[in-house]
């Protein structure tokens, strides 16, 4: 994807002002880590393949989970690491590991945390393009140290999504 110059995402604004205040004075000045891209659409949704990213701790049963132990040990870190999710994925064929959450209500319905009957249904309506045949997912909460996630799991998922020839990713946070 092309990136556009000077154009960059606003990650506060949506928040309000006193979440925006509270929220970011735990986080590093802008100044310690380089603006969050902007990458041009290059094609119509309709045309477009599309992938889901969680944050929500999802990996297929049988796959390794996310490490909880970690995150019990200390609180304010989460597994930095990530998860394939296929396709076919249902709530029956999938596990949630994740303390910052509840995970009963996404076990309940799986598009609360992965859309995936709702953009089967935008690619059936031709809304979307396709369907990626891969989806993927992290653990959201990572404290104050994200650059294992920065550095390794978000250019490997990236890289994977090349390979795929993924045009566009929806994040899906909880």
């Amino acid at each position: 994807m092309a990136e556009s110059p000077g154009k960059t995402v606003d990650p506060w604004r949506f928040a309000g002002s006193t979440l925006t205040r509270l929220l970011s004075a735990s986080i590093p000045p802008e100044s310690s880590h380089p603006p969050i891209p902007w990458a041009a659409v290059e094609k119509p949704l309709g045309e477009s393949k599309l992938a889901l990213v969680s944050t929500a701790g999802l990996s297929m049963k049988g796959a390794p989970p996310f490490d909880m132990e970690l995150e019990r040990r200390d609180p304010l870190r989460g597994d930095p690491s990530w998860r394939a999710l296929r396709a076919d994925a249902t709530a029956a064929t999938i596990e949630a590991n994740h303390l910052h959450i509840d995970t009963g209500y996404l076990l309940r319905d799986l598009n609360v945390a992965l859309p995936l009957d709702r953009l089967r249904e935008l690619v059936r309506d031709g809304e979307v393009g396709a369907m990626a045949e891969t989806h993927y997912s992290i653990m959201g909460y990572q404290g104050r140290d994200t650059s294992t996630l920065e550095r390794e799991s978000a250019p490997e998922i990236a890289a994977r999504m090349k390979r795929e020839e993924v045009d566009l990713a929806l994040l899906a946070p909880v």
